[in-house]
Parts: C-alpha cells; structure tokens; sequence
C-alpha cells in the first residue's frame, strides 16, 4: 500500500525531526526557493554518494547480502533497456518506514543499472547499438516490445530529427521578460477570449430542445432548431416567408442551416437543378450552399435549401443598423474605414468566384450578409432567386451588374449609417465625403451609379487591368492595393492564431501521458505491492516530485508551469537528473527523465500484455 500523504499537523511526523539545514532539500539543485533566499534545507548535494544516496542514509552498501561483486577478469555483458532479468526476480521491494524491508534489492545495483543507460541524445548521429548496428537514436519512437499496441500514441517513425524537448515556444511579440518560474498559467492556453468564443459557438451548435414542434426530420435531416428570433410572419426578401433552422445530417453527422421558404410550389423541375451549379461554387466569403429539394414535411409545400451553418453569427443589418426589433438606428457610429474597404474586398472576392461560376448572387443586401467573426463577411442566401424565379429569370450580365450596385448601395448604406441611404444617393455621398477619404467615396459613386449597358450587347468577364468596363474584375483592379492590405490584415491574423494554437500544441500528448501514468499507478487489480517494485516505485515517486511538491512549511506548492515542463521531459525522455525522494523521507534516488520513461513504458507494456487476451 502507498505510505499516507504528507500532512503538517501530523505529531509522529515532525516529533524529534532534525534541524531542516542538515536536510537535503527535495527539490534538488534547481529549487526555486534557493535563488530566491527563502529556502532553508541544505543544498550542498557535493556530498551525496555516486549512486544518489544521501551517505547520511545510505543503509545498503558493498556488505549487504544482495550485493556481487563483479571479478575484475570477468566478462561484462553489454547493459539491456530496463531493469535486468535479476532485479525483476527479486522481491517485493518496500521502502524503509513502511514496516518490512527486503534486504535482496539492492538500491546500488538499481542505480549502476541506472548509469548504464545515460547516453547523451544526438541528433542526425548514428550511434552504434548494443548488437554493434548503426542506429539513430529517436526519442519519440516507442519500442513496440516495450509498449504493446500504443493505443494512446501515434505513430512517430516519421520524425528524423526530434527536438530534445517539447517545450512551448511562443512566436511573435512577447509581453516582458520573466523567468521560467514567473510565466503565468494563461500563457500556457489559448486566450480567455478566443477560448470562450469557441465553446459559445460549440455550445451553440450542440444545443437542441426536446419539446419542440418542428417535424423529427425533413430528408435527411434531424434535430431542428429554428434560428429566426422574429417568430411573426412579415415581407420577405424572397417575397414568400422565409425561416432558417439549424439541423444534423444523418448522412455525415456535420450541423447544417436549412434555409425554408414558406408555400413555395415547384412548377419546373429545371428549376431545382440550377443548385447544382451552386454546389460547384466555393470561396471562403460566402456560405456554401449543398443541396436543395422541396416536400411537406411543415405542413405546406415548402422549399428547402441546405447551406453550412456559422453559429452565433449576425446579420450586417444587426450590426450596423438594427437596435430593436422594428427600429432601424440612424446617426449611429462611424464604421472604421478600413472595416469598409475590408467588408468590399471580401464581398467582391465572392462576387468574382460566383460571376465566373456563371451565375449571380443577387443578395447583395445587409440581411444577407453575415458577420461570423470580427469583420469577418460571408455572403447567404445564394441559389434562391435562381429557383423561385427561374422562369421569370433576367439575364445573366444584367444580374451580375445588379450586385455590384447593391455592393455599392451597401457600403454606401453602412458609411452613411442610414439602410435607405442609396434612395438619395447625392446628400448620401456628401456626407460620405465628411467622414471618409475621396477613394472610398468614388469607388462608392462608381458602384452605386453604373454606366447603361452597351446596345450591341455585353463584353466578356475577361478584361484587362486598363478596361473600365462595369464588372467584378474592374473593380477588384482598381482597388488592388485595398486586396493587399486585406491580404497582409488575413496573414497577421493567421500568425496570431497559429501562435494561440502553439500554446496547446503538447495538450494532447500530455493528456494521453497523464492518462497512461494513472492507469499504472495503484491498480487494484494486481496486488497491493505492485506499484511499490520495480520500475513502478520510482513512478510514484516521480508523480509525487510532479504534483505533491511542499514547502519548506509543508504547504502545498502549486506550479502549473513545474507540472507541465516535467510531463513534457519525460514524453521526450530527456537525460537531465532528477532527485526523487520517498513520502517517509528515508530513500532517495538521482535518477534521469529517460530512466524513468523506460520504466513507464514497460510498466504500460505489462498493462497491455494483460489487457489483450491473445499476446499472453
């Protein structure tokens, strides 16, 4: 059984104890406390035995029953991984305290096997083995002798120059400098803001109700959710009503947004296959559309289109001009002009994908724009005009001249902060011009204000950067240095994500090491004394090093930062000594963090070999 946790107040513990200067301190040569000057236990480990042991303590020496000593003409057998076929034989170890004690281990003999194994770790340098191979030494491959099936583990053979730790290093600008000790838990996970965001968006995307009055499924859908916060019927852009749900596929699993259109009767069947060309059309500013097919399933003969869904994304008209429900807001505040030219390149990049895919968007409009992210523009509702009005459908270069006006009459709309800022357009662009640059308000007045269409009929999309022809490539050309400042906004913005993502980079392998350390510690199913043996002893020891640090006080020492440096030295088994020390303070081991990632993995190899009925 574990020996008791340490517990201050306990009087069998610090009746008679010695004065704590004559005490090796447990934190070893690189206590914090020591450099700080609050440390009061001894530090002048000079004195400590070559096999680890405190000479203070040291019990066991060459006259004890279980020692050998090896005749100088023998021959010495190259050192195998792990503890030798002798030492496993021997019995059950116990530390001293505990109330029995086996004179046959030999605390020396572990620690010369010990010795044996620390050779440095150097990369691109074949090394050669025990049976005289060359082989490259890799920290990151796991032994498939030593740790079964490695359920837990990936695959590592790919890596060919490993580093010699997993350590988090941060890119980018850094706050000041701070010692290692002084980092703060946060700098160890993605910020509270972004972390928060993403679990209101799962959360969102998870949420169900179960008294609902929506069908059990359309197609193959289920789970519906409406989305609409209006629940009374009014005019609609579509000009039927419309209502979106969120819903899961049982095809995929994935969340969709099903976009309803309310008593709408399919008359042609050509009509509903104009989503095919919709299906083909991708880019990252607009929502892409999958499918679409119509049935009765609410009640009514009713259109339904499947797009992806954006949880807890707002219209631009919530944005920038909705603040009640029926109530428009009119004076509000200047929209940065860099957000505008932001919202223009990005709805023109969706504008060119869908003009050069052969169709129009035609929902160029605030309600049909969504905000997913900071500044962050898709463009919905795509495919449904081209159903609903398929048979009375206007020409294409017509459509495709329409959305580049109602480009124009949005910005125009959202700069001037009025939603029927384009009904005069004039005084509209006048007061632009207070607020904003004489760029932003010509490329305005070139959107919302374009040429009639030439009599002997329409040129192609392709022009060259001179045309000044009225389409998607003209403007993307004239306003080229606005796409690379977007461009250079998009790539600052994926530095800041990547660096947040390196901070949880080691996550999931710490996750899987934590979860591989518990189940081998104090199983009860094989026997009371198995994690007090062998390689399992100082496994314990190594977690109390990790967790159940104290003070000098016996207070309880909680470092996230010592947590997660130890757990990322023992995944790379790093050659660096560390002291472990028993909860009785009477055994004391100088051992390396490779020596105890050998142990760990043939403790876990003895799990699995008797978990998989067919290896025994």
């Amino acid at each position: 059984m574990a020996s008791a946790p340490r517990v201050s107040g306990r009087p069998n513990r610090f009746e008679n104890r010695p004065p704590m200067s004559t005490i090796l301190c447990r934190n070893g040569p690189q206590c914090r406390k020591l450099q700080e000057g609050t440390c009061h236990y001894n530090h002048d480990f000079t004195s400590m035995a070559p096999n680890g042991l405190n000479a203070s303590k040291r019990s066991l020496n060459v006259d004890s029953p279980a020692f050998t000593p090896t005749p100088k003409n023998a021959t010495v057998q190259p050192a195998k991984v792990g503890i030798s076929p002798k030492t496993v034989a021997a019995a059950t170890f116990t530390p001293r305290g505990s109330g029995k004690r086996h004179d046959n281990f030999s605390i020396k003999s572990l620690s010369q096997q010990i010795n044996a194994f620390d050779h440095p770790f150097l990369a691109q340098q074949n090394i050669t083995g025990l049976d005289a191979s060359q082989t490259q030494i890799n920290p990151y491959v796991q032994q498939a002798s030593n740790v079964g099936n490695q359920p837990f583990f990936q695959d590592a053979s790919s890596f060919k120059h490993p580093l010699n730790y997993h350590l988090y290093a941060s890119i980018g600008p850094r706050r000041e400098n701070l010692m290692a000790y002084q980092r703060s838990t946060a700098d160890f996970f993605i910020p509270d803001n972004l972390r928060e965001e993403l679990q209101r968006k799962s959360e969102a995307t998870l949420q169900t109700y179960a008294n609902s009055a929506l069908p059990q499924a359309v197609e193959y859908f289920h789970s519906l959710v409406a989305l609409d916060t209006n629940n009374t019927k009014g005019a609609s852009t579509f000009g039927y009503q419309s209502w979106i749900y969120k819903a899961t596929s049982s095809r995929d699993g994935h969340t969709y947004a099903l976009r309803r259109i309310e008593g709408f009767r399919l008359s042609s069947e050509a009509a509903i296959r104009t989503i095919n060309s919709w299906k083909r059309i991708t880019n990252a500013s607009m929502v892409r559309v999958y499918d679409a097919f119509t049935g009765r399933w609410f009640g009514d003969s009713s259109l339904i289109l499947v797009t992806d869904y954006h949880p807890r994304s707002q219209t631009l008209t919530d944005k920038h001009f909705a603040v009640g429900r029926h109530t428009h807001r009119i004076g509000a505040q200047v929209t940065p002009e860099n957000d505008l030219w932001g919202y223009i390149v990005q709805l023109a990049s969706a504008l060119k994908t869908i003009h050069e895919g052969g169709v129009a968007a035609q929902t160029v409009i605030p309600s049909k724009v969504l905000l997913t992210s900071k500044n962050r523009l898709r463009l919905n509702g795509c495919g449904v005009f081209d159903i609903i009005q398929y048979e009375q459908r206007r020409p294409l270069p017509e459509l495709q001249r329409a959305d580049l006006q109602d480009l124009g009459r949005l910005v125009l709309g959202i700069a001037a902060r009025n939603p029927t800022a384009h009904q005069n357009t004039p005084k509209s662009l006048e007061l632009v011009s207070r607020s904003y640059s004489e760029r932003l308000r010509s490329c305005i007045a070139w959107l919302v204000a374009p040429p009639p269409l030439p009599q002997d009929g329409v040129q192609p999309i392709e022009q060259s950067a001179t045309s000044t022809e009225y389409n998607i490539h003209t403007l993307l050309n004239n306003i080229a240095d606005k796409v690379v400042s977007a461009f250079d906004s998009a790539l600052h913005l994926e530095d800041e994500l990547t660096s947040d993502l390196m901070r949880e980079l080691e996550n999931g392998r710490l996750v899987r090491l934590l979860t591989k350390l518990n189940v081998i510690l104090e199983r009860p199913d094989t026997g009371t004394a198995w994690s007090e043996t062998g390689e399992r002893y100082y496994l314990k020891l190594f977690r109390d090093y990790v967790f159940h640090q104290v003070d000098q006080d016996g207070r309880p020492v909680l470092d996230l930062g010592h947590i997660v440096t130890c757990l990322n030295k023992l995944d790379a088994g790093i050659d660096e000594k560390i002291q472990l020390v028993s909860r009785d303070e009477q055994s004391l081991f100088i051992t390396s963090y490779k020596e105890v990632k050998r142990g760990f993995e043939a403790a876990w190899a003895e799990i699995s070999k008797a978990s998989n009925p067919s290896r025994r």
